[in-house]
């Protein structure tokens, strides 16, 4: 959203301590005077009560406002007197027909914040973006907000209109499973979102399933973020099959999600369903060879790649999977720059290691007789081949991909 700077006020980063209704009153002044207001940024500095209550009867006057940018303003001020601010401020923005986009992220708030913000969540059916980073929510605070949009959908229907509501920042709240439930009602209700963020919230798979239910009913999902939570097998199995759903899907980040080797493949093999994507992040995930190789199968299909993250995976570095990847997007004129750092590599542990060999070695005939099998079909390819004439460049590296895809899936058995 742009705004013509001449409709914008800003405190941001003063650094102002502003408690009393004196104290905010000047820059009350200069808010009044401020014609057709579309922005308020108060960021960086810290509110009380009674100069919350002040400026709550100032932003009624301001009909026009559209972003409310508030996020760290309470710093230093006691959760009560935080309660009582929010919920002067809150009754003010619920006041706003044109508000589209509120922050109030960074403000350690916790539950009781949570409880003074549900009467304007539930009512103000336009708000189209929502941003909750870092505020302390937990699990009661999490289930409060989402209940809250729920109700909100409810008054939507109400009044016969689609919810409003495309983009919600919540990460860094400590909501975990218990919270879960709620949201992935709230998801499933809105059906509206676009972009969502709950990085960093300690929600482990189970939780995790129920989330990505509701969402795979968001059919024009653009962004997911969940990065730092658990996904394990169940949560990663979840995934793979809502990407099927999110045909508009630009930017998946799951880093540091445990999506498990199992996991990791399954959603490595889902994401040829998406071709839409431009940003992927599965850094430290337990991602072994077999998951590195079908994701360069999958890349295949990813022509508008411009962010590739693999770090900390257990496959190396220099491994024939990253030649494959790397081959995989050069086949899609995409450039090597676009898979970010891979120097922290995880390495497989011992055991681990003699497991490998064991398999290996069990497998060992029946290798060399798919080997064979492949030798012959070669030959009978290269005769094919030199009967239809010269192949152009292009047709070379795709047969080399082929090759190396091949020739990996059954060093590794699948």
């Amino acid at each position: 959203m742009t705004i013509p700077a001449d409709r914008i006020y800003s405190l941001e980063g003063k650094g102002f301590k502003l408690t009393t209704a004196e104290d905010i009153a000047p820059y009350l002044e200069e808010i009044s005077a401020v014609e057709d207001l579309e922005e308020l940024r108060l960021n960086g500095n810290t509110i009380g009560a009674e100069a919350a209550r002040a400026l709550a009867d100032v932003m009624r006057t301001k009909t026009t406002l559209k972003v409310a940018t508030l996020h760290d303003i309470f710093t230093s001020r006691l959760k009560d007197e935080v309660k009582e601010s929010l919920i002067a401020i809150c009754g003010a923005l619920v006041e706003l027909p044109d508000l589209a986009e509120v922050n109030l992220s960074d403000n350690a708030f916790g539950p009781l914040g949570a409880e003074a913000m549900a009467d304007f969540l539930s009512k103000h059916t336009g708000l189209q973006v929502l941003k909750l980073n870092n505020n302390g929510l937990g699990i009661f605070g999490g289930t409060t907000i989402a209940q809250a949009l729920i109700a909100c959908q409810a008054e939507c229907e109400n009044q016969g209109k689609q919810p409003s509501l495309h983009t919600l920042v919540c990460g860094r709240n400590r909501l975990e499973n218990g919270s879960a439930p709620a949201f992935a009602k709230a998801f499933s209700a809105l059906k509206t979102l676009r972009e969502v963020r709950m990085p960093q919230n300690g929600i482990c798979p189970e939780g995790i399933v129920e989330l990505i239910g509701g969402l795979s009913d968001n059919s024009g999902l653009t962004v997911l973020d969940l990065q730092d939570n658990t996904f394990t097998h169940s949560g990663s199995a979840a995934l793979a099959q809502a990407l099927v759903k999110w045909e508009l899907l630009e930017i998946l980040n799951v880093g540091d999600c445990l999506l498990s080797s199992t996991g990791g493949r399954l959603v490595a093999e889902a994401l040829k369903e998406r071709s839409t994507l431009k940003s992927v992040n599965l850094q430290y995930n337990e991602i072994e060879q077999d998951g590195a190789i079908a994701l360069a199968e999958s890349l295949s299909n990813l022509k508008a790649l411009e962010s590739l993250e693999l770090n900390g995976n257990r496959f190396e570095a220099e491994s024939n999977a990253v030649e494959m990847i790397k081959a995989a997007l050069s086949k899609n004129d995409i450039d090597d720059d676009v898979l970010g750092s891979l120097s922290d590599m995880e390495e497989l542990s011992e055991d681990e290691d003699e497991a490998d060999e064991a398999d290996e070695d069990e497998e060992e005939e029946e290798e060399e007789e798919v080997k064979k099998s492949e030798d012959e079909s070669k030959d009978i390819k290269k005769e094919e081949d030199h009967t239809a004439g010269p192949k152009t460049a292009s047709d070379v590296l795709e047969d080399d991909l082929a090759d190396l895809v091949s020739q990996m899936k059954n060093q590794l058995n699948v």
